[in-house]
């Protein structure tokens, strides 16, 4: 199946907190929710907390495509959050770009 660049897409994000960090990244993640979903190609934009680890926690992103989901890493807010990343994470984040098929 060949990707397109314009056709919606999901993102899945599984990022570690590292233990005694957890409130601290579920903090920082939250932050960026609201602006992330005001932009004018976010269709989508929540935050999970997985039940069997609280440590662990998932965001799920959608957007027009994958261009416009780029332009998001350049804003201020974003940032924002890599540069906390660098403290929070137990290991790097997984990453998932998919594309709906039904």
């Amino acid at each position: 199946m060949m990707y397109n660049s314009n056709e919606k897409l999901t993102v899945i994000c599984v990022l570690q907190a590292i233990k005694g960090k957890e409130d601290d990244l579920k903090n920082a993640l939250r932050e960026v929710i609201e602006p992330s979903r005001l932009e004018k190609h976010c269709i989508e934009y929540k935050l999970h907390q997985d039940r069997n680890n609280p440590a662990q926690f998932i965001l799920y992103e959608q957007w027009e495509n994958s261009d416009l989901h780029a332009e998001q890493f350049k804003k201020p807010y974003i940032c924002s959050l890599s540069t906390k990343l660098k403290t929070l994470l137990a290991k790097p984040y997984q990453i998932f770009f998919a594309s709906e098929l039904m």
